[in-house]
């Protein structure tokens, strides 16, 4: 009873943190006050409210140690709670490709909260504050695979959920005096909001016990002998147990290796829903373990249940009014103007609902955010489109989609996989700009390690495209300047055909023999981070180039 009665009011408090930074003004002086309404949301005292930063005269930021190895926190978290600014890291001092992405933070000790960004990094942007500090409340050497074939396994993965959301909580809540235990909240998320809609009671936990039952469709395809002669008998047509090699890879001992993560949100988009539904159809059949973001209350619910009740899945109701991007960056003020900047606005885009914008840059959002609870104790997690098979898939039905261990398959821990779909053609103006696409955005993978190098490289490309008024309504665009400029985060694999936009699930990760993982490609020339931005302000974002988001700040072009 105690333990349940802290966790509400942990996650009562966290919300609160979740809503105060849209709605609690923050002290500001008169002048301050004007400067903060400029180009700001109508009647939204916070608008473009920006975190101020100055550099360190001190040399106690790192924090003192205590007793037993613990430390304290750096004395400037202490001077952002009373209204102080965060010290400037130093600035980074690298050649193109050799910089690590910088990392914007969340205050997790003060209301409303505010980001900063990492202090005491090396001239590389490494080795700051946090460097020791993990992400996640899990490791790959505790993972213990789940109980497919147990009633009670959905309850237990319930568990694993709210244990490791706690810990993430408890760290967020205790750094008042100590150095957090995991990371805080890294921009565009500024608290666990996502996080707490995939633990949530209103979250279906379904698939327990796994059923694999085979068809003779399916058959036909994985033996490639389409004669009326080669169909299964009664008795292997009742054969539903999952195990491998039929259903999982064959090295991976009857367990799933992946979690796919998707989202189906019912919007005017490039093609009609009818089509979403259709194609979802056949991504829905696979045996992998799935997490599967939709609006409440929606049709869309029921269909994604119904569809998954034979693989281990959550399906997650997740507003779309609360998707991280959304609530920082308005659509009737900086979407908007993503559209009228938007090279394809006039053409393929043309007429498209900005809220697919959105979606589009939110889903490494969450992606990484299911990696980081990993309900189902997987290695390695996918982001797939939830319309990605448009044609037929008798390969994926009852099977793995994954049947291969990229990492075993030359893709380093710490990058992702991406299909590259058009000939490298590399524009360094192009590149800048956000009007080049070289890798499919519609599926991903990568292990946690990956996936989290992966977030921070992207929303740092995303926020330093914006602030310069660039195009960021693609996330293939934004990837396209993220492989520039952070290179060792993007394992691009060649294909052996061009604009192969549905390969990646349908050759490369079945390992059918059709796609093996190439090296990954060479960029012609990299792209050196922006070397001075301003850090991402917590609240609405009108627009990111406005004085008052620069305000402190030089602005260089290029």
């Amino acid at each position: 009873m105690i333990r349940r009665a802290l966790r509400v009011l942990l996650i009562g408090l966290l919300a609160g943190s979740a809503l105060l930074p849209f709605f609690v003004t923050p002290h500001l002086g008169s002048s301050d006050r004007r400067l903060a309404l400029e180009g700001g949301a109508p009647n939204d005292d916070g608008a473009n409210n920006t975190t101020r930063i100055r550099p360190s005269t001190r040399d106690d930021n790192a924090g003192a140690t205590l007793g037993g190895g613990e430390r304290r926190p750096p004395a400037f978290l202490q001077e952002l709670q009373h209204g102080g600014m965060a010290p400037v890291p130093l600035p980074r001092e690298c050649s193109p490709g050799e910089c690590a992405p910088r990392r914007y933070f969340a205050t997790t000790n003060q209301y409303p909260p505010m980001y900063y960004l990492e202090p005491n990094q090396d001239h590389t942007g490494r080795y700051g504050m946090f460097a020791g500090v993990p992400s996640r409340p899990w490791t790959e050497s505790t993972l213990i695979s789940v109980d497919l074939k147990s009633k009670e396994t959905a309850d237990r993965v319930r568990q694993t959920l709210e244990r490791r959301y706690n810990d993430l909580l408890e760290s967020d809540l205790q750094w008042n005096s100590l150095l957090p235990r995991f990371l805080p909240p890294q921009f565009p998320q500024w608290d666990r909001g996502v996080h707490s809609h995939i633990v949530s009671n209103n979250s279906t936990i379904l698939g327990f016990p796994v059923e694999c039952c085979p068809t003779n469709v399916n058959h036909k395809f994985l033996t490639k002998n389409f004669s009326d002669e080669n169909v299964l008998s009664d008795a292997e047509l009742l054969d539903c147990e999952c195990r491998s090699p039929r259903n999982y890879p064959e090295f991976s001992s009857d367990r799933p290796i992946v979690t796919i993560v998707t989202a189906f949100y019912q919007i005017s988009s490039k093609h009609p829903v009818k089509m979403y539904e259709k194609s979802a159809k056949q991504l829905l059949a696979t045996s992998d373990p799935m997490v599967i973001f939709c609006e409440p209350g929606s049709r869309w619910v029921k269909y994604f249940t119904e569809q998954r009740r034979h693989a281990p899945t959550i399906v997650v109701p997740l507003s779309a009014d609360e998707l991280r991007l959304k609530k920082h960056f308005p659509q009737p003020t900086f979407w908007k103007n993503q559209y009228e900047i938007d090279p394809e606005g006039p053409t393929h885009h043309k007429g498209v609902n900005t809220l697919l914008y959105i979606i589009w840059d939110e889903k490494i959002v969450l992606v990484n955010s299911v990696a980081m609870l990993n309900p189902f104790n997987t290695t390695q997690f996918a982001w797939v489109d939830a319309g990605y098979c448009r044609n037929p898939a008798p390969h994926l039905y009852r099977n793995s989609a994954v049947r291969i261990n990229i990492t075993e398959d030359g893709v380093r821990s710490d990058s992702v996989l991406m299909f590259q779909m058009i000939p490298y053609d590399h524009n360094r103006g192009k590149a800048i700009s956000g009007n080049q696409v070289l890798v499919g955005g519609n599926s991903f993978i990568g292990t946690y390690e990956g996936i989290s190098n992966l977030y921070s490289a992207f929303y740092e490309t995303f926020w330093a495209m914006a602030a310069t008024g660039k195009f960021v309504g693609s996330d293939q665009k934004v990837l396209y300047r993220t492989c520039h400029t952070y290179p060792t985060v993007c394992h691009i694999h060649t294909p052996s055909k061009w604009r192969q936009w549905l390969s990646m699930l349908n050759d490369l990760l079945p390992g059918t023999g059709r796609e093996k993982i190439h090296e990954a490609m060479k960029m012609k020339e990299l792209i050196e981070p922006e070397a001075d931005l301003p850090v991402p302000p917590l609240g609405m974002v009108d627009s990111a180039t406005s004085d008052t988001v620069w305000r402190g700040f030089d602005r260089v072009k290029r």
